[in-house]
């Protein structure tokens, strides 16, 4: 963890809901979660224990980042209705009031380029978290399996300042 570099200018959007981030151009701290296949089980409850402590998703985006690079051009569709398939799961699970929109973001990454670029070029069985500030600095940047105390202190000192 730790650096101060600015993220990078590169905008993700929605398959499902359409939001759109730039984590260059956030208004509230961003945790951008980059999951590999070994560590995608980790994520939702990841998310969950992060909500707890930041239960306004206006004042902390979380978003998970799914890297696509991969998959074909003509497979794409194959791959927006397996994330759409996804979101309706992870909604699912969420509370009443909680708004899909606010509370469950995934972005698709079709060029493989977000991850690098905030410094976490090679996850293999990893899960990795950014915390980016307001204004696009990037506060950190976490590999491992467990991610919530170096993110909750990367958002706290954010907080502080």
């Amino acid at each position: 963890m730790g650096d101060s570099k600015q993220a990078p200018d590169i905008t993700l959007k929605s398959v499902v809901s359409g939001r759109t981030v730039n984590p260059r151009k956030t208004a509230a701290p961003l945790v951008l979660v980059f999951a590999t296949q070994a560590t995608t089980e980790l994520v939702n409850p990841f998310r969950a224990a992060l909500r707890q402590q930041f239960p306004d998703p206006a004042a902390v985006v979380i978003a998970s980042v799914v890297d696509l690079a991969r998959v074909p051009r003509l497979m794409r569709k194959m791959a927006e209705s397996a994330l759409s398939k996804r979101y309706e799961e992870v909604v699912a699970t969420l509370e009443p009031g909680q708004d899909p929109s606010q509370f469950v973001v995934m972005l698709p990454d079709w060029k493989g380029e977000l991850a690098a670029a905030i410094g976490l070029p090679s996850l293999g069985d990893e899960m990795g978290v950014a915390v980016v500030a307001p204004g696009g600095a990037i506060a950190g940047a976490y590999q491992g399996t467990e991610p919530l105390g170096p993110t909750t202190e990367l958002l706290a000192a954010i907080s502080a300042r």
